[in-house]
């Protein structure tokens, strides 16, 4: 079977001489199909380890593309560096802050992998109104100081048997928030 797919991915194989790393542009499920052709049945998964096998490494994406940036994009920096010096003259903190991607609680599917005897079950769709709640992390950063926190905010959502609507967050009645701090 591992010649079989050596042959099919002859001219699907690419890689790195440098590092000996090797991945195919095919999926593991294509690779399967083909096999099905020749009368060799085996899964997806089944693929995926022969391919582990014999030397082939998963590849994942990396934000490297560049979006354009705002035409007045450094005179913004230039007068935040100004109001940063300003501000640790006269003693005044100067903080920074910065919010990483929003995330669904609950029974979701998230990507990547666990060694267990059974799967997790997830839910089969991520829908907003199944969710627990939302976590939105985010770090402070002190200049002057030299400190960081790092803070995940849990907005939990809860229904409002009223209007039996869902809230989230916020002021509304039936919403509530939850802060976990800790130091970094």
């Amino acid at each position: 079977m591992i010649a079989r797919i050596e042959k099919l991915l002859e001219y699907e194989t690419a890689g790195d001489p440098m590092t000996r790393l090797k991945w195919t542009r095919k999926t593991l499920r294509k690779i399967a199909g083909e096999l099905a052709s020749f009368g060799i049945q085996v899964s997806a998964n089944t693929v995926g380890r022969l391919l582990q096998e014999m030397d082939y490494s998963l590849r994942v994406n990396r934000k490297e593309i560049a979006s354009s940036s705002a035409p007045d994009r450094n005179e913004q920096m230039l007068h935040i560096a100004e109001l940063r010096k300003r501000f640790t003259r006269a003693g005044n903190p100067v903080v920074s802050v910065d919010t990483k991607k929003k995330e669904l609680v609950g029974q979701f599917k998230n990507p990547g992998v666990a060694w267990s005897k059974s799967p997790v079950l997830a839910l089969d769709h991520d829908f907003r109104s199944t969710a627990v709640g939302m976590a939105i992390p985010y770090g402070l950063y002190d200049w002057t100081m030299n400190r960081g926190r790092s803070l995940s905010e849990l907005r939990t959502t809860r229904r409002n048997s009223q209007s039996n609507r869902s809230v989230v967050g916020g002021r509304p009645k039936g919403a509530c928030d939850i802060r976990r701090h800790g130091d970094c």
